[in-house]
């Protein structure tokens, strides 16, 4: 049986989850994805090493700074250009993981939790923005068969 914490963590994560394909729009839903692939895919190449480097989970990470970073550049969120950053604050880690000291494995484990502790409050909040922000709302074109109808 997992800590509290983990418990906790655990319970929040599916919450979020849930609340992003029930509540979130598009980028928000492509957001969910990934954060199912980094969550059910870590435990998968978990095993895969060279030397020190879980090279595995490091694309994984990369993977997801990548995503996040596009969907910033694609849509007006804000909590996709932070969610990029906290991101790339785990791809971070994983340099130093290349360093091979053990010394710094706990401080690289408790770091990944923060940021993904992080993310998961940055995803709720883009719920809210998803909901909430006008700038959120997909505006329709103007030759669109909504904008026909308000004629």
């Amino acid at each position: 049986m997992g800590s509290p914490l983990s418990l906790f963590l655990m319970c929040l994560t599916y919450g979020v989850m849930a609340l992003l394909l029930w509540k979130g729009r598009m980028p928000e839903r492509i957001a969910l994805v990934a954060l199912v692939v980094l969550n059910w895919g870590t435990p998968l190449v978990d095993h895969l090493f060279i030397g020190h480097f879980r090279w595995g989970v490091a694309i994984l990470s990369v993977s997801m700074f990548c995503l996040l970073a596009c969907l910033a550049l694609r849509y007006d969120r804000w909590w996709l250009l932070l969610a990029a950053g906290a991101q790339l604050i785990a791809v971070s880690t994983h340099l130093a993981g290349i360093a091979g000291s053990d010394a710094l494995l706990w401080s690289i484990v408790s770091t990944r939790m923060v940021v993904w502790f992080e993310l998961l409050l940055l995803a709720l909040f883009g719920v809210w923005e998803a909901q909430c922000a006008p700038y959120a709302h997909v505006k329709p074109a103007r030759g669109s068969i909504r904008a026909l109808q308000k004629v």
